[in-house]
């Protein structure tokens, strides 16, 4: 510790009588002395004068994760529901955006096929419930004719968070073609000919069943790699994958040389109530 004083910087204006006060210290192994202010030295700030940190500013950059983590979890639980005829995956721009179709497979409404947009609020799961548009519009009661929008509002009046789910409101749209539904419509001539003209009614429905049927083939309208597009049948793309569908899987059989715990196999003979009793 005796060449301390030969190692250390000396800023610049350090007068000679500073230095040899350093060098001493540095033999004592002591921290130099702190300097008396002069007129010109600003001193400390105190701790009451340093603003408070902004805990919702710092929070507000996690937002973002703390969303697709969410919108992860909604998709996870609509996977586990499995809600036969309804197909949906996230836009590749926004989680925020999922494309879907509905086939239906029975009632007024059997062999449509709707394609839909699921637009999610910006501030979920705290903000409004989800708007669910067709494309092209459906005579529906409830499905506006103009722009193709589902009245969700009807089933999710308010938007719960933890109690309401994403696949609540598609296994609400799915619901809503075989169970109709007439108060409050947003298609007043659809609700009006559901209750005094039926047969009429049945013929606008087959009209919007073909026309979706006729129009599954068109060009998505967006241009969005995730938008669904149906392309027709063709035995070179597509008959490799049927068959890879449609065949049962065969049971492997049990290898005997497996370790018992991870084979699940017993150490008891069969028609034998004694363990370890297996050669």
């Amino acid at each position: 510790m005796g060449n301390i004083q030969e190692q250390m910087y000396y800023g610049e204006g350090a007068g000679d009588g500073d230095k040899r006060s350093m060098s001493r210290q540095g033999s004592k192994k002591q921290l130099p002395q702190v300097p008396q202010q002069e007129g010109g030295m600003t001193p400390p700030r105190p701790t009451s004068a340093i603003p408070p940190q902004d805990h919702n500013s710092s929070m507000a950059g996690y937002g973002q994760f703390f969303l697709e983590y969410a919108l992860l979890a909604e998709y996870n639980q609509l996977h586990k529901q499995k809600l036969p005829g309804v197909y949906v995956i996230p836009s590749a721009k926004s989680p925020l955006h999922w494309f879907g179709v509905l086939f239906i497979r029975q009632g007024l409404y059997q062999e449509g096929v709707f394609k839909f947009d699921l637009l999610i609020p910006e501030n979920y799961p705290d903000g409004d419930c989800p708007r669910l548009i067709f494309h092209p519009a459906v005579f529906h009661p409830i499905i506006d004719p103009i722009s193709g929008e589902l009245d969700v509002k009807r089933a999710f009046t308010k938007w719960k968070r933890n109690i309401n789910h994403l696949w609540q409101v598609l296994l609400y749209a799915r619901r809503v073609f075989y169970k109709i539904d007439t108060k409050s419509p947003l298609n007043q001539e659809a609700a009006t000919l559901y209750e005094e003209d039926c047969d009429m009614f049945k013929s606008r429905v087959c009209d919007t069943v073909e026309l979706s049927k006729l129009k599954r083939y068109d060009p998505p309208y967006s241009d969005d790699p995730h938008a669904i597009k149906f392309s027709r049948w063709d035995e070179s793309k597509h008959g490799e994958t049927l068959r890879t569908i449609t065949t049962p899987k065969i049971p492997q059989e049990v290898d005997v040389n497996k370790n018992a715990q991870t084979s699940g196999l017993s150490w008891i003979k069969p028609g034998n109530i004694q363990i370890f009793s297996k050669d």
